[in-house]
């Protein structure tokens, strides 16, 4: 889970970035330059996640059994270990990108989406908890069934994010129309 923890950097820059391209926008219409950070904070986060789930799921038993020791030699323990790693590598682009949304967010000075879009994506974690942890399977129950809620709510989050981006993209676009600045320019209220 501390993987993600190694692209605080990106989310660290997306948010002064964003903010900065906020700030350069402020009389822009459209404001194309924090359309531009967004996307390729975005991307860069995809790239980033992509890579680091990759190496998550290849060297998972490797850092597994660095981590656990002599529990390590214990396929007890080492083989439910490495289906969650595994299932929870499969998620971490998701959770890239959600950091990165979350981090231009705030950026933008909008605290409220984060809050809305993580709280349903907790109600989606809680929701698949109930149902994946209780199965029998080894791949669909117990610790890999929390994995499995937890890479899923990851990626309704992803989605809800990006909803959310298109649809305030699209408020702006339409708030910005030629029709309306004209109305503007006379003087009239809009």
């Amino acid at each position: 889970d501390y993987s993600a923890l190694l692209l605080a950097f990106i989310y660290t820059a997306t948010t002064n970035l964003v903010a900065g391209a906020q700030e350069a926008d402020r009389n822009e219409v459209g404001k194309p330059r924090t359309s531009k950070t967004l996307i390729s904070a975005i991307q860069v986060s995809a790239y980033v996640g992509t890579a680091l789930g990759v190496a998550l799921f290849l060297l998972s038993k490797v850092l597994l059994k660095a981590m656990m020791g002599k529990q390590g030699q214990d396929m007890a323990v080492l083989a439910p270990a490495l289906r969650y790693v595994r299932i929870r590598a499969l998620g971490m682009p998701a959770a890239a990108i959600i950091g990165s949304a979350q981090a231009a967010c705030l950026g933008m000075k909008d605290i409220k989406a984060p809050l809305i879009v993580l709280l349903a994506a907790a109600g989606v974690n809680l929701f698949g908890d109930i149902m994946f942890v209780a199965q029998k399977s080894p791949w669909i129950g117990g610790a890999a069934g929390a994995a499995w809620a937890t890479a899923i709510s990851q990626y309704c989050a992803m989605a809800f994010f990006l909803r959310w981006f298109m649809s305030k993209a699209k408020v702006k676009s339409s708030s910005s129309s030629p029709m309306k600045q004209k109305k503007d320019d006379d003087g009239k209220k809009s």
